[in-house]
């Protein structure tokens, strides 16, 4: 694992998290529906809140990254529905975008993260 997915991998804290935003950061949903979207940190800040507040809690199991991407899939409890997975994109070592994923194949063709031949995921 690298630097960049060691760092996701170790966040435990909403904080830690919210220490990674970018002032500036994007988060987009599977569908890009322009509702769900979060504009800059404190909209991303908010809706963590928002969960958390409603008593989930979690981490991120990091799948694949590359230079600048890391594709992680939230484990959460409690569990929701269906199975997706997140993109956060780094510049500069803070996260300037966050987009939701149904699939980690999905992802990785998004962020041009190839997959090994005969992967089973």
């Amino acid at each position: 694992m690298g630097a960049l997915g060691a760092t996701v991998a170790a966040l435990r804290r909403p904080e830690e998290l919210y220490d990674l935003l970018d002032p500036d950061v994007m988060w987009y949903s599977d569908d890009v529906d322009s509702n769900r979207t979060c504009n800059d940190r404190d909209d991303v800040v908010a809706c963590v809140e928002r969960n958390l507040a409603r008593g989930v809690t979690g981490r991120f199991d990091v799948l694949r990254e590359n230079d600048v991407v890391v594709v992680v899939r939230p484990v959460v409890d409690p569990p929701l529905d269906g199975t997706f997975c997140q993109l956060f994109r780094f510049r500069d070592g803070l996260i300037v975008e966050m987009r939701d994923f149904r699939s980690p194949e999905a992802a990785y063709r998004y962020a041009g993260i190839a997959e090994p031949s005969g992967s089973v995921l």
